[in-house]
């Protein structure tokens, strides 16, 4: 409440305004400073012995040039525009504070990365799998002419020129949400190819880094352990079946999902669960139960532990 009894000199600011319950800092006028804010506006002016002071403080009520004993009200607008200035102010010299500390780094990450290679730092290893989403991404924001996969493009933006080959098990083809992964890849400029089984999840940047990945990471700059890398998957590559929006109907083709389903099978037969062969081929739990029960109707199989009696009788090859 405001306290109309108080005379001039008696408010927060020599006689500008009376107390008020809202604080000094407070960003907006109390209940009883709206209201004399309304009557402000209808009259005209206040009796500036009476004004609240957190109108005052605000800029809503300013003393006119001709009369010192009432205050008149300020449109909102130019009230606001005068607090906001200052804070406007301020936060434009943050941007460029941050952008100075972002370009002055730059620098520093260069003469980082050449003194680690000068000490013959080839491999860091990265613990917890939080690390790996972000170390990634920077990887690969560094790329400046090719990007080799398997199994780790999810959140991954790749520059622009770059060329990037993907690789992923048949078994993406018959799960939707990774279906639709592969053709966003295609149609953001990268060749997907899959095949039965790739090894582990893998990454490497311009032929010059590596990145092994699993619960954590790896980052190798070995030139030989890196080339070794690449020829690897390079050897994958060409064994891969090339994967394209014009051919996405083949995700249920009989050859990929015989492909697939083997692949399954081969893991089931080393006694893996359902987990861990979806984690293993990079697609869902729900898929892996799929291709399971599949199996275990062609081989009339009443449970887990006679299923893989019978697989190792039907396929002794695996």
């Amino acid at each position: 409440m405001h306290d109309d009894a108080k005379g001039p000199g008696t408010g927060a600011a020599a006689g500008t305004g009376t107390g008020c319950h809202c604080t000094d800092t407070a960003d907006a006028p109390c209940a009883d400073g709206l209201t004399r804010y309304r009557a402000a506006v209808v009259k005209g002016c206040l009796p500036r012995a009476t004004a609240p002071h957190c109108l005052v403080r605000l800029g809503l009520l300013t003393p006119p040039p001709d009369d010192p004993d009432v205050l008149v009200p300020v449109s909102p607008n130019v009230a606001e525009s005068e607090l906001l200035h200052p804070i406007r102010e301020l936060l434009d010299a943050q941007q460029d504070r941050l952008r100075s500390v972002s370009s002055g780094f730059s620098p520093v990450h260069a003469i980082y990365r050449a003194a680690r290679r000068d000490a013959q730092d080839w491999l860091t290893v990265f613990d917890g799998a939080d690390a790996v989403p972000a170390l990634l991404e920077q990887a690969v924001r560094e790329c400046r002419s090719e990007l080799l996969t398997i199994r780790a493009t999810d959140g991954i933006t790749v520059p622009a020129g770059v060329t990037h080959r993907a690789l992923f098990p048949h078994a993406a083809r018959t799960h939707a949400a990774r279906w639709r992964h592969l053709q966003d890849i295609e149609r953001s400029g990268g060749s997907v190819r899959t095949l039965q089984q790739p090894t582990g999840r893998l990454v490497v940047c311009d032929r010059s880094v590596a990145y092994l990945v699993d619960q954590g990471a790896v980052e190798v700059r070995h030139p030989a352990v890196v080339a070794h890398l690449a020829a690897a998957f390079d050897e994958a590559w060409e064994r891969a079946q090339p994967f394209s929006e014009t051919t996405a109907a083949r995700a249920h083709d009989p050859l990929i999902l015989d492909e697939a389903r083997r692949a399954v099978t081969k893991l089931l037969v080393s006694g893996l669960t359902d987990d861990a062969i979806a984690r293993r081929l990079g697609v869902s739990r729900r898929t892996v139960a799929g291709h399971v029960a599949a199996i275990s109707r062609e081989l009339g199989s009443q449970s887990r532990a006679q299923l893989g009696y019978l697989i190792a009788r039907a396929e002794p090859d695996l």
